[in-house]
């Protein structure tokens, strides 16, 4: 039994011939290759990540527009670089740091000279304000010389209108007492004319008395003769005679001549 019981196990180990065996070696096999190419992989990537982060040969930059829109793939990309400066110091060379010297220098001096300009056209702006300002302070004073100028013409527009009353109604008085105001030279002149007037009105009367006391017929055939040598002397006759005794005077006359005394003494009646 016991010998039996040693020929006939009852789990047997599967050997390299049997199919078990095979199968797991198969799968060892596959497993091993595929840990393999998971380290290769894996790598492959990290080295592949070194190249881009250190940007070797420019890959870095190469593979950044197909890498930049990913999220993953984007963190093995190099930093952006900076900008260089073109115009600093440290970036360019003895010859070209005395060229730009020599740049800025020509830009300082062209803004110098536009800065004068600008001062120059300041100064002409400020001028013609400053023109400006007294014209309208003139453009002022001449608007309240001609607004006064204006308030006196209305005065002497109104004096005038009170002028023309006093002369309607005969009233030298007042005439004299205006003229008198505004010019008293003016007004001892008119007086001096309104004596003369005067003087000659009693002349005038004392020559006519004779006249006026005559009979109307007579007096009207010596003044018709009086016309034809002496008409200024016959005129004054008429103009001493009161208007009931020049009408009579007239009516005696003959038409002709009474219509040309009449004519004369209205047009010296008008002149005054």
């Amino acid at each position: 039994m016991a010998e039996k019981a040693k020929g006939n196990p009852k789990n047997p180990r599967p050997t390299a011939r049997s199919p078990e065996g095979k199968t797991r070696s198969i799968l060892q096999g596959f497993l091993a290759v595929m840990l393999a190419l998971v380290v290769v992989a894996i790598v492959f990537c990290g080295v592949f990540y070194i190249i881009l982060k250190n940007n070797v040969y420019g890959l870095g930059e190469a593979f950044r527009p197909a890498f930049q829109n990913s999220p993953i793939l984007r963190l093995a990309l190099p930093p952006l670089p900076e900008e260089i400066d073109p115009d600093a110091p440290e970036n360019l060379t003895e010859a070209e740091i005395r060229k730009k010297y020599d740049e800025y220098r020509q830009k300082v001096a062209d803004l110098t000279v536009r800065l004068d300009e600008a001062n120059q056209v300041i100064s002409q702006y400020e001028s013609q304000q400053n023109i400006l300002e007294e014209n309208r302070a003139v453009l002022e004073t001449n608007e309240k010389l001609l607004a006064s100028i204006q308030q006196e013409q209305e005065k002497l527009e109104q004096k005038k209108t009170e002028i023309a009353g006093l002369i309607a109604s005969g009233n030298r008085d007042g005439f004299l007492e205006y003229y008198a105001q505004i010019d008293p030279e003016t007004a001892e002149a008119i007086y001096k004319e309104f004596v003369k007037e005067d003087i000659n009105r009693q002349a005038k009367t004392e020559l006519a008395k004779p006249y006026a006391a005559m009979d109307p017929a007579s007096a009207a055939r010596v003044l018709a003769e009086l016309w034809n040598r002496d008409k200024e002397t016959a005129i004054g006759v008429f103009e001493g005679l009161n208007a009931n005794a020049k009408a009579k005077i007239l009516e005696k006359m003959e038409a002709p001549l009474a219509a040309e005394i009449t004519r004369t003494l209205s047009d010296r009646m008008l002149v005054r």
